[in-house]
């Protein structure tokens, strides 16, 4: 029964794409010493409670007390190697969410963690977490962080000391650069959660994007980009009025040069190529490769809006929804004080990070 629950709330939220883009999201319920949580690669749109990881939730906990190696590489591949370890038999096909410690730390039933853009332009916002406080002063602001363990045995501090100071159980954690967690023991009362969420930070975003159609697609411009991708490339174009704004100029671009979250980095690479009129597109190809050793995915071109660009259908389209999320996000970040995208050293960790290089091979 409870792998029904989750797996109908799941395809709940999943198939709403203002709380959920390509892969991105998961969820879990708990039932005795198991955890279930979204299999890494799975959609939450169609997932069947076959697309779920059973884990040991003791082995879990013995996790956040273990001692990890402090160097970076080492300490995030054995932590996943116990991750594994922690599969109950006959789960060894699959391959948990990277956030499974995170949703182990909910005392409760069922957990709920989505990347909506307009909880992101708080999260994402130079004032983010004064505005957390006012807004939602039960929740729990965590600040950026390497994601994996070290975000794990964060929230996991922060959430003990939530408990020392309130008496209770965190059941709200607001992540910078992140995505939002809720939890609760009675599967409707998180979208009773995430609803009122939503039409407090609606209510208070004075912004919201325009996205009517203000710029016409450059044919030979968009064949020519694909080329310089690569062979066989194909690319998708948008002309709306928000992506036209940002490609006005290079101060324009501005809050769109650095990623957001992960999932900008999974799906679009971590900094689109800003191409000002009369450029020499070739070189400008040349030097992005030579900078960041791969093409670019996201093209804005100045004056025309964005074309997106990749060796599949699947990623292209998964790259204009995640483009589009990001002009969402620093538009209604706006409200909170401006963009405050990743760090560099953040952005740089999980561009090199073993787990989402595998989440970018399953985007393919």
């Amino acid at each position: 029964m409870i792998l029904q629950t989750l797996t109908a709330f799941s395809n709940r939220f999943g198939s709403d794409p203002e709380l959920v883009l390509a892969g991105g999201g998961n969820t879990s319920a708990k039932d005795g010493n198991t955890m279930y949580i979204k299999a890494s690669g799975t959609s939450l749109a169609t997932i069947t409670p076959d697309g779920f990881v059973a884990m040991d939730r003791q082995k879990l906990d013995a996790m956040l007390h273990k001692r990890y190696p402090s160097e970076d590489a080492a300490r995030e591949a054995a932590a996943l190697a116990d991750l594994m370890d922690a599969r109950l038999p006959g789960q060894n096909a699959k391959r948990p969410s990277v956030e499974t410690l995170l949703h182990a730390l909910f005392p409760v039933r069922y957990v709920l963690h989505l990347h909506p853009a307009l909880v992101n332009g708080l999260t994402c916002a130079v004032d983010g977490a004064a505005w957390a406080r006012r807004l939602f002063p039960n929740a729990v602001w965590i600040e950026a962080s390497k994601p994996g363990y070290i975000l794990a045995k964060l929230c996991y501090e922060r959430m003990t000391q939530y408990k020392a100071e309130t008496g209770r159980d965190a059941d709200c954690l607001l992540l910078q650069n992140h995505g939002v967690f809720l939890a609760d023991d009675d599967a409707d009362a998180l979208g009773e959660k995430l609803q009122k969420m939503l039409d407090t930070l609606r209510a208070h975003c004075a912004f919201s994007p325009d996205f009517s159609p203000a710029a016409a697609e450059d044919p030979d411009l968009g064949e020519r980009l694909a080329a310089l991708y690569g062979k066989g490339s194909v690319y998708r174009f948008c002309g709306a009025s928000e992506a036209v704004r940002f490609a006005a100029s290079e101060e324009a671009m501005r809050p769109l040069t650095e990623p957001f979250t992960p999932d900008h980095i999974v799906y679009c690479k971590a900094h689109p190529l800003y191409l000002p009129t009369g450029c020499d597109i070739q070189t400008a190809f040349a030097d992005y490769r030579a900078k960041y050793g791969f093409a670019p995915r996201i093209c804005y071109v100045q004056g025309s809006g964005f074309y997106a660009l990749s060796d599949s259908e699947r990623s292209v389209d998964a790259a204009v929804l995640l483009a589009l999320d990001a002009i969402k996000i620093a538009v209604y970040c706006r409200a909170f004080g401006g963009a405050l995208p990743q760090s560099a050293a953040l952005t740089d960790f999980i561009v090199h990070w073993e787990v989402e290089a595998y989440r970018a091979r399953q985007a393919q």
